[in-house]
């Protein structure tokens, strides 16, 4: 990215001032937070800026000040999807339960199950991630999987690519298995095809090998662009409306219809070719969670609460169930904004987790193994009917 000239101290001003604007006028935790003192300590934290980018940090406090762990900024050239300088590690009680391909981690043999016992001599805590610095480099305190020795890493940020393919397969004769990821980004994958078409292409392909049950295995969607997401899975979901973002008493409804996926009439995502049949309402769908789903993730699993025949088995989920959406700046930075909370299709509103209907704690050294528990407990559950 080129070099920002010097800007007066007065356009910068005016650049935060837009900014907080934005926050203040539109997050829907806005009323939560103590505007006069938020202001005054942004601005402090400003005090020397000469340039745009320089005032992203009392921007990124502003919006800490939320605390509604959704809203965020994005600084120019960084492609939605893409990690603008990270380790592609994630981590759930300590456990590795993601690794990103061709990132920090994955470079460094990091491998899912290890345990992470401290960063930069911090121990982590029982979170998502916890003890994980938001800038600088970092040192791991981990134990391999494979071996019981604490060993150390020191890993740089770089960025990596995030969006991975969807899959499925059958894990039964009659049950069909489908990893539906996370995706940043207007649908397109890593090979060009669109993330809609390959989920309905799974669905067509399972279902005509005999796949009359279904696991919609979410535990590692961290979000993204719901809307391929939604067109991809609608023959699961069901026709018709799924359910709605809210806020001040409006509200509006997201749905699917025909391959196509649309908020109050208007199409955002919709499959290329022919798109599978609905399947029928009575057919089984139990649905994965773990405290990774959140976000996009966790309105797919909300667009499946009052569907019949579905339940839900895992952990409860991040609790980022508000809708966030970009508002630019002038320098080509976006502000991700949290507007609004989210509701499924009987009317129920969520401000925090989707809750499993059977607790089944995710050992992540064992997943997708023949010892993955939550798995097995949502087969066990299909083979009643």
């Amino acid at each position: 990215m080129p070099t920002e000239t010097t800007q007066p101290a007065e356009s910068i001003k005016d650049y935060l001032n837009t900014a907080l604007d934005l926050i203040e006028s539109d997050a829907v935790r806005s009323v939560s937070v103590d505007w006069t003192t938020v202001r005054a300590e942004a601005h402090r934290l400003a005090a020397n800026a000469t340039t745009t980018a320089e005032t992203y940090s009392a921007i990124e406090f502003a919006l800490s000040a939320l605390q509604d762990r959704h809203s965020f900024l994005q600084r120019p050239a960084q492609p939605h999807g893409t990690s603008p300088g990270g380790f592609g590690i994630k981590y759930v009680q300590g456990v590795i339960a993601r690794v990103y391909p061709d990132s920090p981690a994955d470079h460094a043999g990091l491998q899912v199950g290890d345990r992470v016992l401290a960063i930069n001599d911090r121990p982590v805590g029982p979170g998502v991630n916890e003890e994980m610095p938001r800038a600088g480099d970092i040192s791991i305190t981990y134990q391999s999987r494979n071996a019981p020795d604490v060993q150390h890493l020191h890993l740089r940020r770089a960025p990596f690519g995030m969006n991975r393919m969807p899959q499925g397969r059958l894990v039964r004769p009659d049950v069909a298995w489908i990893d539906l990821p996370d995706h940043g980004g207007d649908g397109t994958l890593p090979d060009d095809q669109l993330y809609q078409d390959a989920v309905q292409k799974i669905i067509t392909e399972l279902y005509s090998a005999g796949a009359r049950k279904w696991i919609v295995d979410l535990r590692l969607n961290e979000g993204g662009n719901m809307y391929p997401m939604l067109a991809g899975i609608g023959p699961l979901t069901g026709e018709g409306p799924l359910g709605a973002f809210v806020r001040d008493g409006e509200t509006w409804s997201w749905g699917y219809q025909d391959g196509a996926v649309s908020v109050d009439g208007q199409v955002n995502s919709r499959i290329t070719g022919q798109p599978h049949p609905p399947l029928d309402a009575d057919i089984p769908v139990a649905v994965l969670l773990s405290p990774l789903t959140s976000s996009s993730g966790e309105i797919v699993a909300l667009s499946f609460q009052g569907r019949p025949a579905t339940r839900f088995f895992g952990e409860p989920t991040q609790g980022l169930t508000s809708a966030n959406g970009p508002y630019p700046l002038p320098d080509g930075a976006t502000i991700w904004l949290a507007t609004c909370y989210e509701a499924d299709r009987t009317g129920q509103v969520y401000t925090a987790e989707v809750h499993p209907d059977l607790l089944v704690h995710t050992e992540w050294g064992d997943y997708l193994t023949p010892e993955d528990e939550v798995m097995n407990a949502a087969q066990a559950w299909l083979s009643s009917y």
